[in-house]
C-alpha cells in the first residue's frame, strides 16, 4: 500500500491557474468583440463622411423632393455628436444658449457669429449641411450677441419671441428684419 502526499498548497495552485486561464481567455474575447466594434463604426462614420463630401448626400430637399422611408441610424448619432461638440465649442467661447442636443434657430445664430470666414479653418461636413441657408457673419463678439438672443438677456417689457412666427430669427438662424405695421383701417363716416 503506497500512498501520496501533496503539499497543501499545489492543489490550490493548480486551481488558479484553471481560474486564471479562462479569466484571460474571457478578457482576450471582450477585446476582439470591442476591436471589431470599433473597426465597424469606424467604417461606417468613414463612409458616411466621405459621402457627404462628395456632395450626394448634402444637396438641398425640396418641397418636390420626398425624404427616404430608411435614415441610416449612425448618421443622426454623427450628426447630434457634432452638434454636441458645436455647442461645447460655443459655451466655452461665452455664448448662453440652451445646453440640449438640438441645432435650433437660436444656436444656428451662434454659429454664424462664431464660425470664422477664412478658408483655413474647415467646417465638418455634417455641420455644414445643417448649417445650409445661414448667412456666417463671423463677427465673434459673444457679447454682443449674447445681448439679443443669450439666455440671461435684459428683455424689454414687449419684444417679438426669438423664434416662429413672427420672430427675430428665421428657421436658419438668420435676422429677420423689422416687420412692418398693419395698415391702418379708415373709417368712413356718413354718405
Amino acid at each position: 500500500m503506497t500512498s501520496t502526499v501533496a503539499k497543501p498548497g499545489a492543489l490550490i495552485a493548480r486551481s488558479g491557474a484553471a481560474v486564471s486561464r479562462t479569466r484571460g481567455a474571457r478578457h482576450r474575447a471582450l477585446r476582439l468583440a470591442g476591436l471589431i466594434l470599433t473597426l465597424a463604426v469606424g467604417f461606417v462614420g468613414t463612409w458616411l463622411i466621405v459621402d457627404r463630401g462628395a456632395g450626394r448626400s448634402a444637396n438641398p430637399v425640396s418641397a418636390a423632393t420626398s425624404l427616404p422611408v430608411w435614415t441610416p441610424i449612425p448618421s443622426t448619432w454623427l450628426e447630434r455628436l457634432a452638434v454636441i461638440r458645436a455647442k461645447k465649442q460655443l459655451v466655452r467661447a461665452g455664448y448662453s444658449i440652451k445646453a440640449n442636443g438640438n441645432l435650433d434657430p437660436i444656436m444656428k445664430s451662434a454659429l454664424a457669429d462664431y464660425l470664422p470666414l477664412d478658408p483655413a479653418h474647415t467646417l465638418d461636413p455634417i455641420l455644414a449641411a445643417a448649417l445650409q441657408g445661414t448667412w456666417i457673419t463671423g463677427l465673434r463678439n459673444p457679447t454682443a450677441w449674447n445681448s439679443l438672443f443669450g439666455l440671461h438677456r435684459l428683455t424689454k417689457f414687449v419684444e417679438r419671441p426669438l423664434t416662429g412666427p413672427g420672430g427675430q430669427l428665421d428657421a436658419n438662424g438668420n435676422l429677420r428684419g423689422p416687420i412692418a405695421a398693419p395698415p391702418a383701417r379708415q373709417h368712413n363716416v356718413g354718405p
